[in-house]
């Protein structure tokens, strides 16, 4: 619609800020969870230029699925920090898909699908929110891998 339109075009001219927030905040979290063990941090090839819509990580093949969930669970139960596994294989997650594909397999993106848990990330997030939400993610990392 013309409304969405317009909305859309206000916010188009926001967008380099919002990825500038985004791009300060996943700096301030990269150092803050660097060297945690179990869970690599998202990377940027030095040719590329991260928008950090997600800040997307991966825990180790050890924690895949079960342990994974916990962490989420944890998060959310605990410290109230909702996470999510953003963009599952497709043909796990839609079932027309998984019809038209039973016995393919991809077990690199299965991998990864059992692995991947973003932590929210916004462009008005505070310093403040962004500390907590690396604090939480560090305990609840820290209790699984002194639990396992």
């Amino acid at each position: 619609t013309k409304v969405q339109a317009a909305v859309g075009l206000v916010q188009l001219a926001k967008l380099d800020g919002f990825i500038a927030a985004r791009r300060r905040l996943a700096k301030q979290r990269d150092e803050m969870l660097a060297g945690l063990e179990g869970v690599a941090l998202p990377c940027e090839p030095e040719d590329c230029y991260h928008s950090y819509y997600l800040y997307t990580c991966l825990v180790c093949d050890a924690w895949a699925g079960e342990q994974r969930d916990a962490i989420m669970r944890r998060m959310e139960e605990e410290f109230q920090v909702k996470c999510l596994v953003a963009n599952p294989p497709a043909y796990e997650s839609r079932r027309i898909l998984r019809e038209h594909t039973a016995g393919q397999r991809l077990p690199r993106s299965e991998n990864i699908g059992r692995r991947i848990i973003c932590l929210p990330i916004h462009p008005a997030m505070s310093d403040a929110d962004n500390a907590f939400i690396a604090a939480a993610f560090i305990e609840c990392v820290e209790s699984l891998r002194s639990d396992g």
